[in-house]
């Protein structure tokens, strides 16, 4: 037996701890572009409504804040109309607990298709978060109807043009958040199951930590400092501010918020590329 044989090709694992194969994920871009009409598609199916519901959702969803939140606890909307109000902070909130859910989800619920096929473990959730983000589009041009109406109708709302081409990066921001933390949280699913269930919890606070149903003035000014560093908190009055002209924004709660946001985005792809090779002997 020769020693010392040279070999044309040697396939090791990659070890970096910060290694997201990009170049693999672009290669398995039809695949991705699959996973979105699949899901797309089986959504609707045997549905009458259809995407319909991405429109009625939000209405009810926003009319439950408005009768219990605006009506009964009578919570100030620094007088802002309170549908708008309650439709505005619904939106980003449901988008980001979605993709909070889906980087939650990337190894528990997908485990069955990475074991039984190779792909990128990354191209579930990019593929999830892209449908997300055709549905927000939806919910984008229901707002906008509604907010024409109220306009129409004489309440005086005064936009700040100069920052509404800010909101799409809002939204982004929301994505990513939730995206790392969801990362986060799913690297460690795979060994203590707990946290599926302390998820929820987790979930519920952080929408009452945010302002989704209240504004940011309501809160005690001593208060403000610490919430900024709720990225949430930044990224909801940064948008109610450019959309209405009235808010409770700093801009250090951008900045603040920013911070965070890299903070559990990085945490989250360093968690997730270490547990991604092994996890599959743990679920």
């Amino acid at each position: 037996m020769r020693k010392n044989k040279q070999w044309d090709l040697i396939i090791s694992p990659k070890r970096d701890w910060f290694n997201l194969d990009l170049k693999n994920i672009w290669r398995y871009r039809d695949l991705i572009l699959f996973f979105i009409k699949r899901d797309i598609s089986t959504e609707y199916k045997q549905t009458i409504l259809g995407f319909l519901y991405h429109l009625i959702n939000p209405l009810i969803s926003t009319f439950i804040k408005v009768i219990i939140f605006g009506k009964i606890a009578n919570l100030s909307t620094d007088g802002i109309p309170q549908f708008l109000f309650y439709l505005s902070g619904g939106i980003f909130w449901s988008y980001f607990s979605k993709c909070l859910a889906i980087g939650k989800g990337v190894f528990l619920t997908n485990r069955d298709l990475y074991s039984q096929v190779y792909l990128p473990k990354l191209a579930v959730p990019i593929s999830n978060n892209i449908v997300e983000f055709l549905k927000l589009i939806i919910q984008i041009l229901l707002f906008i109807c509604f907010f024409i109406y109220f306009q129409a109708i004489g309440f005086d709302m005064q936009p700040s043009f100069g920052l509404i081409f800010l909101i799409p990066l809002l939204f982004l921001q929301c994505s990513l958040l939730g995206l790392g933390f969801g990362l986060l949280l799913s690297s460690f699913t795979t060994r203590y199951r707990d946290l599926n269930f302390l998820g929820g919890y987790i979930n519920s606070f952080w929408m009452y930590c945010s302002p989704v149903v209240y504004p940011l003035s309501v809160i005690p000014e001593k208060w403000h400092y610490v919430l900024s560093f709720n990225p949430l908190v930044g990224i909801i009055e940064l948008a109610r501010y450019s959309i209405f002209g009235i808010s409770s924004f700093q801009i250090e709660q951008l900045f603040n918020g920013l911070i965070m946001t890299v903070i559990f985005l990085v945490i989250g792809l360093l968690s997730y590329n270490r547990v991604e090779k092994t996890f599959l002997d743990t679920v």
